[in-house]
């Protein structure tokens, strides 16, 4: 039986992870602030971390990968 429950990392690796990337800004006026948007879950098999935004509900992925390579996707479930 396999288990579909998601992972859970360390939100606050997480947040950082998307900053240094350049996915989220720490500056309240830019479009992808970093406070419109809740950790949600990860994907340890993917290594991809899941952020919702809290106004548009729409989802974003964040690789966490070791080389820095990241994947944006979004999507409202």
């Amino acid at each position: 039986m396999t288990n579909n429950l998601p992972d859970f990392n360390d939100p606050q690796e997480a947040f950082e992870n998307a900053i240094e990337k350049g996915i989220f800004s720490e500056e309240g006026k830019q479009e992808k602030f970093v406070g419109e948007w809740m950790y949600m879950h990860s994907d340890n098999t993917k290594k991809i971390d899941y952020f919702k935004n809290k106004i548009t509900r729409k989802y974003i992925e964040v690789s966490y990968e070791w080389w820095g390579i990241h994947t944006l996707w979004c999507s409202q479930w």
